[in-house]
């Protein structure tokens, strides 16, 4: 019997096992795969942790920190273990699982999902055509090339803006791949600008928004595809149609939470989300049964999927303990200009701050969101500028019992009307993404829209000589591959230097996180650094086996 049964190793899930354990209770974490954390094992790009470590993380670094952490913990590890059923009885779940050692039941008081979110597949976009080999989504190319070392495609063509396929564009660029470019139906980047700039700006690859794929060809491999250009209904307009010829169409049309448990568990799924309906504590409409990270919501950052975890998993712990009652709900109101907001009910007796995340339905400039409860402001925020592609959220304290609490857009001010900027760019240095323009003469430019004096000093250096971190992957000699990045921001331009130098490295030896593996690569000053460690290259077991073991 367990206290607490985490569904899922990703970055939630390692969060919420962490947490409740931590508050004292018996944890298992249950993974279909044989590794630990998810996703993040094929994100090699950095940008995680901005928030939560204050520095720039890649995907396998930010997961092996909270591995490190759960096996410090009393939580019992199940990998490669799949689960079958899942069913209440007398005020317990008992879970059926199969692993390599059979199929068997456990018991837990609370469940916390931790499942994730999958990726929308051309199926579900509806491009008319032919199924060739070749249509892959984002993810899938990710792992492709950065698990696998094969490269998918040589000259394709990108239809999404999304985050995925940002990052897969720019990668894909690296590794030395033609990417034609990238076909955005919407108006705006589905993805952060930030993305756009750094994948997109700085490799040249064009962005086609108000486009979209509408047929495929190709016989055997994709030959070609025809886009077109459609108007404000998102119908398409006659005669913009053109073909382009390609070996591989690169998806990225969005995510979906990964919620058939849930859904088994008869949960209430809100319909804009497509996550569970969950109160302050992640608890859904089945009493016992918590949800957080990607299969709550989509969010744009895994610093806000590591935080719901850790409450998800507290809060699951209390519950276990018999500390945490819900005597009522009632659902958390806001108004149009709001796409939604999580949580999307508040439960009595109240314990304290609550954190609502949100997003808004367009873009909006010096908005400023208000909280309020039986016709009481309780708190407000100002954001200079609120995105759909982002994530937000406002912490507010109730006051009252039994009364809903009502989010809604105080107040939005217009754009100052000034003269145009001669150039403009993304602040890259945190999640922000501040969009700095420059103004005057270009010798002696005014620099406006920064926020802190890093993106000051950011933009500065920008407009001269771009400099970014390089993250790749390079051989061993058991044909694994193992993540690295440079230990600083390298010239652009040298990119493709560097790369020539990566592709002949192989490495012979077990290494950890952290160690250079080559001292300054190429005369960049940067030394190329293991990104991941690499337990036991000639063995044959798998990380997460290795370190148990230890």
């Amino acid at each position: 019997m367990y206290d607490v049964a985490v569904i899922g190793a990703g970055p939630a899930g390692l969060a919420a096992a962490i947490s409740a354990s931590k508050n004292g209770s018996s944890v298992v974490i249950i993974e279909r795969e044989p590794e630990l954390g998810g996703i993040l094992k094929q994100c090699i790009h950095d940008g995680f942790g901005i928030i939560h470590f204050r520095k720039r993380l890649t995907g396998p670094e930010y997961a092996e920190i909270f591995i490190e952490e759960l096996l410090k913990t009393d939580v019992h590890v199940l990998t490669s273990t799949f689960l079958l059923d899942v069913r209440r009885e007398q005020g317990f779940f008992t879970l059926t699982l199969q692993n390599e050692k059979g199929i068997f039941s456990i018991r837990s008081k609370t469940i916390v999902l931790a499942t994730g979110c999958r990726e929308r597949t051309s199926r579900q976009v509806f491009i008319h055509g032919d199924r060739p080999a070749g249509i892959m989504t984002a993810g899938a190319a990710q792992r492709f090339v950065n698990m696998m070392g094969l490269l998918p495609f040589r000259r394709c063509v990108v239809l999404g803006s999304g985050d995925i396929g940002l990052i897969m564009a720019r990668r894909l660029t690296i590794e030395g791949a033609k990417v034609i470019g990238v076909y955005e139906i919407k108006f705006e980047p589905a993805g952060l600008l930030r993305n756009v700039s750094q994948c997109l700006h700085d490799f040249n690859i064009p962005l086609y928004l108000s486009h979209t794929v509408s047929k495929v060809f190709g016989k055997n491999r994709v030959e070609k595809v025809e886009v077109v250009r459609v108007d404000q209904n998102l119908s398409f307009v006659a005669g913009s149609e053109r073909t382009i010829e390609c070996d591989g169409l690169l998806l990225a049309v969005g995510l979906i939470p990964e919620n058939e448990l849930a859904e088994r568990l008869s949960l209430q799924i809100d319909q804009v989300t497509n996550g569970p309906f969950v109160d302050q504590y992640f608890m859904g409409t089945v009493e016992g049964v918590f949800s957080c990270g990607n299969s709550l919501h989509v969010h744009d950052l895994v610093d806000y999927v590591t935080w719901t975890g850790f409450e998800a998993g507290k809060w699951a712990s209390e519950y276990a303990k018999g500390k945490l009652k819900v005597q009522k709900r009632v659902p958390l109101k806001f108004d149009s200009s709001l796409q939604y907001c999580v949580p999307q009910m508040l439960s009595f007796p109240l314990t304290g701050k609550v954190r609502i995340y949100f997003r808004t339905k367009t873009k909006l400039v010096n908005a400023q969101i208000a909280v309020s409860q039986a016709g009481q402001e309780l708190v407000s925020k100002k954001f200079k500028i609120l995105r759909p592609q982002q994530i937000e959220f406002i912490d507010v304290t109730p006051r009252f019992e039994d009364e809903p609490l009502e989010m809604s857009l105080k107040h939005v001010s217009s754009l100052d009307e000034r003269e145009q900027p001669f150039k403009s760019l993304v602040c890259i240095v945190c999640p922000k993404g501040c969009e700095i323009e420059l103004y005057g003469d270009a010798s002696n430019p005014i620099f406006r829209g920064y926020s802190c004096e890093k993106g000051l000093e950011f933009a500065k250096q920008d407009i001269i000589n771009p400099r970014r971190v390089l993250c790749t992957t390079v051989l061993t000699k058991d044909a694994r591959l193992l993540p690295v990045r440079t230990d600083r921001e390298i010239p652009l331009e040298s990119f493709e230097k560097v790369m020539n130098r990566v592709k002949s490295i192989v490495v012979k030896k077990t290494v950890r996180r952290g160690e250079v593996i080559v001292e300054n690569i190429e005369n960049t000053n940067a030394n190329l650094v293991a990104t991941a460690t690499l337990y036991n290259l000639s063995g044959g077991r798998t990380n997460v086996e290795a370190r148990l073991e230890r």
